[in-house]
């Protein structure tokens, strides 16, 4: 009876990996089956020329008194208004981007322990917006004529850029095709069908500062100053799915 025993253990341990085996093929029929797939991305980028400027200009007065200080600024901000007026900028390409007042100190003179207060400050910066960009230059000798004594900065930019990007889109297109036809053919494989398309985020061009530093009216600015616009660049990023033909 124990021999019986002994034997139908012996070839149950036998029959359990044969029992196993389908299963084992199966995956690997499966694994065989799974169709190839070339991946491709592929970058482009096309140049578009600004339309826009922003010209970010502003007053700044000193008085001994808050009053004094935000009077004189005043009567200067309305020079500048007027002179915008009669070069015709609207009134909607016009806005307020700060108003400020703060109080001036002399940290060498010292009272009661705390520095001595000795007048104020007035701001006033506002940002004018147009689209002809061959009369910026002339523009900002109108606002130093008017008394603007502060331009922060010009920018350039865009201001529709799907255009442009429809075309960088369709060169990286292109671009990725024949990155995917050069891969099958160096793969010895055929190119199949396309399984998917995708773009990459691209990021929205900024504007271009030609002016970046504060700039001061003096006597001897008695011309407009040269500006280059130049060009912005659009980018596209693609990646595309091409199955390997059978």
């Amino acid at each position: 009876m124990s021999r019986l025993i002994s034997s139908a253990v012996f070839l149950a341990a036998f029959a359990l990996p044969l029992t196993a085996t389908p299963s084992i093929a199966k995956a690997h029929d499966g694994a065989k089956s799974m169709p190839g797939v070339i991946h491709v991305t592929a970058s482009a980028t096309t140049d578009t020329v600004p339309d826009r400027a922003t010209v970010s200009a502003g007053v700044q007065t000193n008085g001994k008194t808050a009053q004094e200080a935000m009077r004189l600024n005043a009567e200067l901000m309305q020079n500048v208004f007027r002179a915008l007026s009669q070069a015709g900028v609207p009134e909607d390409d016009v806005s307020t981007s700060y108003l400020n007042l703060n109080p001036q100190y002399n940290y060498e003179t010292r009272v009661n322990g705390q520095p001595q207060l000795v007048g104020y400050q007035a701001s006033n910066q506002i940002a004018i917006t147009t689209r002809d960009l061959d009369s910026v230059g002339r523009l900002i000798n109108s606002l130093l004529s008017a008394g603007v004594n502060n331009i922060n900065n010009v920018q350039f930019s865009v201001t529709n850029t799907d255009a442009a990007q429809d075309r960088a889109r369709t060169q990286a297109i292109t671009k990725a095709r024949r990155k995917a036809q050069s891969m099958a053919s160096a793969a010895g494989v055929d190119l199949g069908r396309l399984v998917s398309l995708t773009e990459g985020s691209a990021p929205t061009p900024g504007p271009y500062y030609a002016m970046g530093a504060s700039a001061v009216r003096n006597e001897s600015m008695d011309m407009a100053p040269p500006l280059a616009p130049g060009q912005r660049e659009i980018r596209a990023t693609v990646t595309l799915s091409y199955a390997i033909a059978d």
